[in-house]
């Protein structure tokens, strides 16, 4: 808390400091009928440099007002309308004047103003916002997101993802065709700056002719639109580096551009940890698990990663009325685990000690393409088909070994356990859509199909050696072979009519209908201290389940109040039919249930109250269809049969950007009350230790989450750029769990608060300070002896340090301490975690050198610790340690003659 107040208190004080030396400038802008002109952009640009400082958006009177401008500067005003000639103005403030301009006729003359042709350093063009890239100076060789993020209005975080005025960016294309469409870094991390001339934020509506009276709801999008030179071109990067501890990283990104066809190949192979490649960001050194900002990979299981990466990615404009795309991508990623720990089980008045130990290796092999295609045979209609195909194969080992113990000494159970497994995934899914626009009557009538399909082939062999003190003392070598098929399958198909009432009234009447398929088939063998496998199919969970949704809907959506106030109101009708097979294993289960699902929204200034009712299923994978005694000390009892949950979902969102005093904000919290829940049951034998498992119906849960991202600019110039950066989560999760008959309320919390401070002078030096905390808790409804409550908390603080062009060198550092427990009886301990990077240009500054330190103290280290149920637990994972690389990278562009 200390910190915190001392960083609010730093800031406050810069705050007071900058405004002794700026000023204000307000006014009016018409057009040329003497009309308010809404929507027109004002910038202030610096005379020297060209640099943007600030911008604004006129409002519905016309008005204006920019603060903090710099005083004792010479300064260009920029006024720009789509439907109107820009203009500029030069205006030298005093400080603390607060300029007040007579009111700005466009197309007049009135302020002697001057018609200028070039481009303005930022424009609203309908309600696409364009910034012209020349007015943002960067470093040499920085790559978009170092653009992006002197951009006014948008947020780049540490992890890559982009806010426009509080909303998350969805998606980055190159000259508005998409670019490796699964991850948005794979353009702005590998794609230089120097590339863009103009970068375009679009609120997404697409082809379609559907009208969207509440576009706060529509995802946001960033087009690069590059320079002539590269709309033809050749260009991109190779890069490669070796070092201690066997490290390596290796990697290509190629381009070729030809006006109606973009043809990339991106590919890669690092033992890192890293899901993609980036030359220079220090943020992503390690990959995951590093302690200093706890990155994660997609699909990971922890430890150290190798990943072999090959992607195509092709647009064609076969006219202009057809678009496609095409994409190819090849994975092989192999994760190497090593984990230790030890976990506190509470039975009333005895405490069961576990410790443990594995390693595991988990390879996998993934093959995904998709195509995507777009006609639009005139203005009125539009036709699209998005297929994918994905094929996948995990081959798992693990090796495990275990010992339990009480508290009193007592021995309960050691053993060793082997698996192998091997799984097939097999995916695919189209999404087909059509829309036809009336004219006279501008109704607009929708259809929409698709089908998802993924087959699951499994085999696995298990081989355990038990020794049970406290059941008869006996040993158990026990091996089981499963083979599972799993297939799940879902079709939706919905039709929908958009009415206009008035301009800004329409009303959706829609119909959907949705069946789903989720099938599970095993079968199981098994022996125990014997050489010969028996039959155990008396136990295999065979399960199916048939569930077909079909909703009656409409939905009526006004703007109103100037389009301040957006309001919409809906209903659905839902007839879901559930039948569940559970192949004679138990009964079956068959019922036809009917729902009223309302639904609201309304949204004013950025400000959006939404409520909705749903109906979810029970999980399937919580289905258990028949009691199995498949291992000797433990009893799993059938659970086939739990009601649908219905959800009342509350949210409240607030996103904005105040341009005024250089402020985004994005928060929203949501709350969702359910009036059923699933629960644990376990019942265990203190004497035999012999234990029985169950799910059972639970009463309602409600869960609580939370976000907050804010970004203040303090300053931008050419010398300073200052910017405070907070980002935020937390969630609240309910659950019920049983042991012996004792039932209580657990109440999970996650949460984490994140501040860093961004200061660089003249481009050439930067800080970057940060502090962060991470906590977990487990607290329970009633303290007793079988359940306990825990805590664990984690606190970052460090520094990034970078030198830009010194004397062509390029230094990157970064020293974080982090605090974290270390046992269950919460022992602290601290990491200090030391990088650092220096860049070499070589080769007329078209390649690079490189030297990477990482972790040079060699103390990084990953932890996890919590509870469920009557269980606590406290883990350690392998991760990266201390190493030492050297590489290059060279860039290239060539542009073809012809």
């Amino acid at each position: 808390m200390v910190r915190i107040l001392f960083s609010i208190s730093f800031f406050l004080f810069c705050q007071l400091l900058f405004a002794q030396n700026y000023g204000s400038v307000t006014g009016v802008v018409l057009d040329a009928d003497r009309q308010p002109l809404i929507k027109a952009t004002v910038s202030i640009v610096a005379v020297t440099d060209s640099t943007v400082l600030s911008y604004s958006l006129t409002d519905d009177a016309g008005k204006f007002k920019l603060i903090r401008i710099p005083a004792q500067r010479d300064l260009l005003l920029y006024i720009t309308h789509i439907n109107s000639s820009p203009f500029h103005r030069e205006i030298r403030l005093k400080a603390k004047e607060e300029l007040v301009l007579d009111t700005i006729q466009m197309s007049g003359n009135n302020l002697d103003e001057v018609v200028v042709t070039q481009v303005a350093p930022i424009r609203l063009n309908g309600d696409t916002l364009e910034y012209k890239a020349d007015y943002f100076k960067t470093r040499p060789n920085a790559n978009v997101e170092e653009l992006l993020q002197l951009l006014p209005g948008l947020q780049v975080n540490v992890d890559g993802t982009i806010y426009y005025q509080g909303k998350q960016v969805s998606a980055v294309r190159v000259n508005n065709k998409d670019f490796f469409a699964q991850d948005l870094t794979l353009a702005t991390r590998n794609l230089d700056a120097s590339l863009v001339d103009i970068i375009q934020v679009i609120k997404d509506k697409g082809d379609s002719k559907r009208e969207i009276l509440d576009d706060s709801e529509l995802p946001i999008v960033i087009n690069l639109k590059t320079k002539k030179e590269f709309v033809k071109a050749d260009f991109g990067k190779f890069y490669g580096s070796g070092g201690t501890r066997d490290r390596y990283e290796g990697g290509a990104l190629v381009n070729t551009f030809r006006d109606t066809l973009q043809i990339s190949f991106i590919g890669y192979a690092n033992n890192l940890s890293r899901q993609g490649f980036d030359y220079s960001e220090l943020s992503q050194y390690g990959g995951m698990n590093r302690a200093e900002n706890n990155s994660y990979s997609y699909m990971s299981y922890g430890g150290l990663q190798n990943k072999i990466s090959l992607a195509l990615n092709a647009n064609y404009d076969i006219e202009k009325k057809l678009k496609t795309n095409l994409m190819y991508t090849f994975e092989q990623q192999t994760d190497y685990v090593n984990n230790k720990g030890i976990s506190s089980n509470f039975y009333e008045s005895i405490t069961e000690i576990a410790s443990n130990s594995d390693n595991s290796t988990y390879k996998n092999d993934a093959h995904r393409i998709r195509a995507f295609i777009r006609y639009t045979p005139d203005t009125t209609a539009r036709i699209s088909l998005e297929s994918n195909v994905e094929l996948g194969q995990n081959n798992n080992q693990y090796h495990g070994n275990s010992n339990t113990l009480r508290d009193d000494e007592t021995q309960v159970r050691e053993g060793e356990n082997h698996n192998n497994s091997e799984r097939s995934n097999n995916r695919y899914r189209y999404n087909f859509y059509a829309e036809k626009k009336f004219p006279r009557s501008k109704m607009l009538l929708s259809l929409t199909h698709s089908l998802e399909n993924r087959v699951s082939q499994n085999d696995n062999e298990q081989n355990s050696f038990n020794r049970y003190y406290l059941f008869s003392d006996s040993t158990v070598n026990q091996g089981v072979l499963t083979w599972g098929n799993t297939n799940e399958m879902r079709i939706g198909n919905t039709v929908n009519l958009q009415i206009p009432i008035r301009e800004e009234i329409n009303w959706d009447w829609y119909t959907r209908y949705n069946w789903e398929l989720k099938r599970n088939l095993e079968s199981i063998d098994s022996k125990i201290n014997a050489d010969e496998y028996t039959s155990r199919d008396d136990v295999a969970n065979n399960k199916q389940g048939r569930f077909g949704f079909l909703y009656l809907g409409t939905k009526a959506n006004a703007s109103l109040f100037k389009k301040k106030l957006k309001i919409s109101l809906g209903v659905e009708w839902l007839d879901l039919r559930r039948d569940y097979h559970y192949y004679g294993k138990t009964a079956d289960l068959n019922d036809n249930l009917n729902y009223w699902l309302p639904n609201v929204s309304l949204n004013y200034r950025g400000m959006t109250l939404s409520y909705a009712k749903y109906v979810r299923l029970p999980s399937f994978y919580q289905l258990i269809a028949v009691n199995s005694n498949l291992y000797p000390t433990s009893l799993t009892i059938a659970s086939p049969y739990f009601n649908n949950q219905m959800e009342d979902n509350f949210s409240l969102r607030y996103y904005n950007w105040f341009n005024s005093i250089k402020l985004n904000v994005n928060a929203s919290i949501g709350y969702v009350v359910n009036d059923y829940s699933i629960g644990s049951k376990r019942s265990y034998n203190v004497n035999s230790s012999e234990s029985v498992y169950e799910r059972y119906q639970a009463p309602g849960t409600d869960n609580l989450f939370a976000n907050i991202h804010l970004m203040k600019r303090f300053t931008q110039s050419k010398s300073w750029n200052v910017s405070l950066t907070v980002s935020g989560f937390g969630s609240s999760n309910v659950s019920f769990n049983t042991v012996n008959g004792e039932e209580n309320k657990a109440r999970s919390f996650y949460g984490n608060l994140t501040n860093t401070l961004n200061v660089t002078y003249k481009n050439k030096v930067t800080v970057i300070p940060t502090y962060g905390i991470q906590m977990n808790t487990v607290n329970n409804a009633r303290q007793t002896v079988n359940f306990r409550d825990i805590t664990n908390v984690s606190h970052s603080i460090g520094a990034v340090f970078r030198l830009d062009d010194i004397k062509s060198f390029r230094l990157e550092t970064a020293y974080t301490v982090k605090n974290q427990p270390q046992s269950l009886r919460n022992d602290r301990t601290n990491l200090h975690i030391v990088n650092a990077s220096l860049y070499y240009p070589i080769m007329q500054r078209k390649g690079e050198l490189k030297f990477t330190a990482f972790d040079i103290l060699n103390q990084n280290q990953n932890i996890w610790m919590g509870g469920y149920g009557n269980t606590n637990y406290y883990q350690e994972q392998l991760t990266l340690r201390q190493y030492f690389m050297l590489g290059v990278v060279y860039k290239f562009l060539a542009t073809p003659t012809k």
